[in-house]
């Protein structure tokens, strides 16, 4: 994974999480308003949720130290691009 799709990686990740605590927060407020089975329902959702929101935390960590860890080791080697730089002996012409 190069950089590029490490970002997207991380990004889509934390998109992820954002995504299931809006939906957390919008069970949890579901829950609020109604009673009964339709209570039990919404607070079922909740706690999917909030275990859902838990597991997209930790691939998102998951994915950040693999990102960094990718990073390091690509400044560690150099740029796969650049060239290595060599040492040449130059000749001079008269």
């Amino acid at each position: 994974m190069d950089a590029e799709a490490g970002s997207r990686a991380l990004s889509a990740a934390n998109d992820l999480v954002e995504l299931l605590r809006l939906a957390q927060a919008a069970a949890e407020r579901v829950a609020q308003e109604v009673f009964g089975p339709s209570y039990e329902h919404a607070e079922l959702l909740e706690r999917d949720l909030q275990r859902l929101r838990r597991s997209a935390d930790k691939l998102a960590k998951a994915i950040d130290g693999f990102v960094a860890r990718e990073e390091s080791a690509t400044v560690e080697r150099g740029h796969p691009c650049a060239a290595p730089a060599t040492t040449t002996n130059s000749v001079r012409r008269p």
